[in-house]
């Protein structure tokens, strides 16, 4: 029969206290240094914006998605004019949506004019995850100018 001596069974258990304590820092240090700060079914209030510039370099774009959540989100472009630095009305702007992470098609969304070079509207982004937003500026003799940016929208 084995027998245990105190000295060794008290180095045991000494052990494993410092062993769990060691851990529990962990824990804790794990759970309030990483990760997001937006908790599971909320909304982020930020939302998406970015600028760009039509791929031809004659306007630049201000474009926003707010709050940038899957489900509703309203879409803002600003148009200006790359030389004049002015806003630019009477333009068609359409947004088409590419989820990228899976093979889910394209979608089309039309802007309306708010005035002063502004456009927008509600659509949707059917899930969280990397998108690709097309936005196609059509002017009055229907030239037409591109610009593209990708987005990550949590899940």
């Amino acid at each position: 029969m084995r027998t245990i001596r105190p000295i060794t069974l008290l180095s045991k258990i000494g052990r494993l206290i410092l062993l769990s304590i060691g851990m529990g820092f962990l824990l804790i240090a794990c759970g309030t240094t990483g990760g997001s700060s937006t908790q599971a079914g909320s909304t982020p209030t930020t939302g998406f914006h970015t600028s760009a510039k039509t791929s031809d370099g004659m306007f630049l774009l201000q474009f926003s998605v707010t709050p940038n959540t899957f489900g509703t989100n309203a879409f803002t472009v600003s148009v200006e004019d790359a030389t004049s630095k002015k806003p630019v009305a009477d333009l068609t702007v359409q947004l088409t949506t590419t989820m990228l992470d899976m093979n889910m098609g394209t979608d089309s969304i039309s802007l309306q004019s708010k005035g002063d070079g502004q456009y927008s509207t509600q659509g949707q982004l059917s899930m969280g995850g990397n998108w690709e937003i097309g936005m196609h500026i059509r002017t009055p003799d229907k030239t037409l100018h591109e610009a593209k940016v990708k987005l990550y929208t949590p899940g």
